[in-house]
């Protein structure tokens, strides 16, 4: 499957001297970033960990994903352009220094562990029904319909409409 984020989303993200740079092997890049076999396994990569943390009891499937619109499209783009830019300072890490990349990973895989636990999730109108509760479960009106034993003693059990939660009278 196609990565969540293409070098043009990562040149939103990022400065593209700067993604340049850390893809040349040789101190002058002459590739072009759409092309770049390279930086399109990193995107890979880096779609493949949101996958994987997503994944987590089903929580989005990779097809969930792809199907993202609007803001949340975009956030993913961000998402995964954030563990790219990661990905590509680790292949040239005497470049850059290493705390301020350091904090970067900590905040993405901080993030990736709060949508493995379901903390956040991206938006959808399921996942945001999910999170509401409800009550299911019989009505007064099929528990008398069984005519269970409560039902046929009265005045020695309490009413059904008293052992049932609020608004299932």
């Amino acid at each position: 499957m196609a990565s969540y984020a293409t070098s043009a989303d990562l040149t939103n993200f990022a400065d593209e001297n700067t993604v340049s740079d850390l893809l040349s092997d040789t101190g002058t890049y002459t590739g072009t970033l759409s092309t770049d076999t390279k930086l399109t396994a990193l995107l890979q990569a880096a779609s493949g960990a949101i996958e994987a943390a997503c994944g987590v009891s089903n929580l989005y499937m990779p097809t969930d994903l792809a199907a993202l619109t609007g803001n949340t499209l975009v956030m993913l783009k961000e998402l995964t352009c954030q563990l790219t830019m990661v990905l590509l300072v680790r292949r040239r890490p005497e470049k850059y220094g290493s705390e301020y990349w350091q904090a970067i990973r900590k905040e993405a895989e901080d993030y990736l562990d709060r949508l493995r636990r379901g903390e956040r999730l991206f938006d959808d109108a399921n996942k945001r029904m999910a999170g509401l509760p409800t009550i299911d479960g019989p009505t007064a009106i099929d528990y008398q319909t069984l005519n269970l034993i409560p039902s046929r003693t009265r005045n020695f059990f309490p009413s059904v409409g008293q052992r049932l939660p609020l608004g299932r009278q």
